[in-house]
């Protein structure tokens, strides 16, 4: 499987200024640009416009849910919205799967260093992966919200991710685990979701501004972007949390034994002719 990385972009609402670019410039040089090619779309645009775009044009997978993985800080609680409304918040992460070409609102609460606070981040799905049949719950796509992150949204900052999946021909050998993930900064005035473009396939838009409901008692319909289904996973158990579950076959280790593993043939036994 492809490693799935994150292109960072944060743009301050005061517009004092950005986050200095810290894009690396082997990633630079493994960008594939075109000449004379016209991007119509970008990370700034309003949520929906990029995944509106793959609707027009009958993107592959438009329409089929996409596994997803919502974390952050530990102690973090994510509300997932249905029928207009914030459901009751649980524990991060959550893995649920969402629609391809969907924008969906969440609610995080019980952020462990600014408590009583809330953000209402969005995600866009622009478009999926295919891990193996049946196994889809277990290769969400990661959206991950740092501390960092958080923490511009709640001073008024806007912090905008591209989530890609790398293209392993210009990919960079780096070794990572499920719960690491290599993120790029990109200055302002760049378009982080060209950028992505060009070092693989962007997969999801998430932005985390400091937009709250006028009315969080009434019908957020409109705040939720039409609030799109989802369907609820379960996260994929590890060996230590099925044996702790007793779900795990105990295994015998074997004794050691003197005994030679072969034994010469009987007389009787079949031979081969020569």
């Amino acid at each position: 499987m492809h490693k799935l990385l994150i292109l960072h972009f944060v743009k301050l609402c005061c517009l004092v200024g950005a986050i200095p670019p810290l894009l690396c410039s082997t990633v630079a040089a493994q960008s594939r640009a075109l000449p004379n090619v016209h991007y119509f779309l970008d990370a700034n645009q309003t949520p929906g416009a990029v995944a509106g775009a793959q609707v027009a044009r009958g993107a592959r997978g438009v329409g089929t849910f996409q596994a997803v993985s919502l974390s952050g800080p530990k102690a973090l609680k994510i509300a997932l919205a249905r029928d207009g409304q914030f459901l009751q918040p649980i524990d991060a992460p959550v893995i649920t799967g969402m629609l391809v070409a969907g924008v969906y609102r969440f609610r995080v609460t019980n952020i462990p260093f600014r408590p009583g606070e809330e953000l209402y981040p969005t995600l866009e799905i622009i478009d999926r992966i295919y891990p193996p049949a049946g196994r889809e719950h277990r290769f969400p796509i990661p959206v991950v919200m740092t501390e960092e992150d958080l923490r511009l949204a709640l001073d008024g900052g806007l912090v905008t991710r591209v989530i890609y999946l790398e293209d392993s021909e210009i990919a960079e050998p780096t070794d990572t685990t499920p719960e690491t993930q290599i993120v790029y900064n990109v200055p302002s005035s760049d378009n982080a979701l060209q950028v992505a473009d060009q070092l693989g396939k962007p997969v999801a838009i998430l932005r985390i501004g400091s937009r709250v409901p006028l009315d969080p008692n009434g019908d957020l319909r409109e705040f939720l972007y039409g609030c799109p289904p989802w369907i609820p996973l379960i996260t994929a158990p590890n060996r230590q949390t099925l044996l702790e579950a007793g779900q795990w076959p105990e295994v015998i280790p074997s004794e050691a034994t003197d005994k030679p593993r072969s034994e010469p043939p009987l007389e009787n036994s079949p031979r081969l002719p020569f």
